[in-house]
């Protein structure tokens, strides 16, 4: 396999194992709790960027970066009612 290709599927498994990871931390938060504790998700997130920043540097920018963008999106999700009083 060529150097680019493996690079590819490092980038490619950053960026699935990110999303993953967040969606089911979510899903969980959401069927463990009666109202969703979207400080919990964001600080999570947060909490494992830094973690994994202060391990490899900036080696694993996509997989922070897809953290921290999936935690706001999947907070948005699961609190939208919340948010704009749909209840």
């Amino acid at each position: 396999m060529k150097q680019y290709n493996v690079e590819e599927l490092h980038m490619l498994n950053q960026l699935l194992l990110g999303i993953f990871l967040v969606a089911d931390f979510s899903f969980y938060l959401l069927l463990s709790t009666s109202v969703f504790p979207w400080y919990s998700l964001i600080g999570a997130a947060i909490g494992l960027v830094i973690i994994v920043f202060s391990w490899s540097g900036a080696k694993y920018y996509l997989f922070n970066s897809t953290i921290l963008i999936c935690a706001l999106l999947f907070s948005l999700a699961y609190n939208w009612s919340a948010i704009f009083n749909l209840h």
